[in-house]
């Protein structure tokens, strides 16, 4: 399935000035007509932060501590969403969020597909496909809305990015109401 058009990721927060000087982050977004989503995100700019040690056979609590690309998606009108996460190395992360920051599900498995690729020291991708039945999507392509995330570099020089959250003083992708159509 072709995605569509690349979109680029706006820096919406960096713990120290010029952090992100360099840094580009790019998400092309496709639904197909059997509910899959799929996103391809492309990351330049700076070698990858990563933790070798964490396994990819599960998911990752904590994995935002490293580099990471996120896809948080609501399929329906119900007011629950779910995080997705891959880093540089393939390693994952899922959630289901009911409420942000008070109640989750962190035993929420939706067999979502993810791979990464490094093809420099300074630049990976990563795809993830989610089939959106499996978060309860009725098949309303217009209840697909969520947003696309990139946290990147070291402790102290950490980059903030969004596709559609505004620039914030302390970073927060729990942000439902900046949610936005994603095909």
């Amino acid at each position: 399935m072709p995605l569509n058009k690349p979109r680029p990721l706006q820096l919406v927060f960096e713990e120290k000035k010029g952090a992100a000087a360099s840094l580009a982050v790019t998400v092309a977004l496709a639904l197909d007509s059997g509910g899959r989503l799929s996103a391809r995100f492309e990351v330049s700019g700076q070698p990858s932060r990563v933790n070798a040690a964490l396994p990819t056979d599960g998911p990752q609590w904590g994995l935002w501590d490293w580099d990471v690309v996120e896809l948080f998606v609501a399929a329906s009108k119900e007011p629950t969403y779910h995080e997705f996460q891959v880093s540089p190395l393939g390693q994952h992360f899922e959630l289901e969020i009911f409420e942000p920051r008070k109640r989750f599900n962190r035993d929420f498995r939706s067999g979502f597909t993810h791979s990464a690729t490094r093809t420099a020291d300074d630049r990976w991708s990563a795809q993830l496909a989610i089939d959106l039945s499996k978060l309860g999507w009725t098949g309303e392509r217009a209840d697909v809305r969520g947003n696309a995330f990139a946290i990147l570099g070291a402790p102290g020089a950490k980059t903030y990015w969004s596709l559609s959250t505004p620039p914030q003083a302390k970073p927060d992708f729990h942000l439902p109401e900046h949610f936005k159509p994603l095909c």
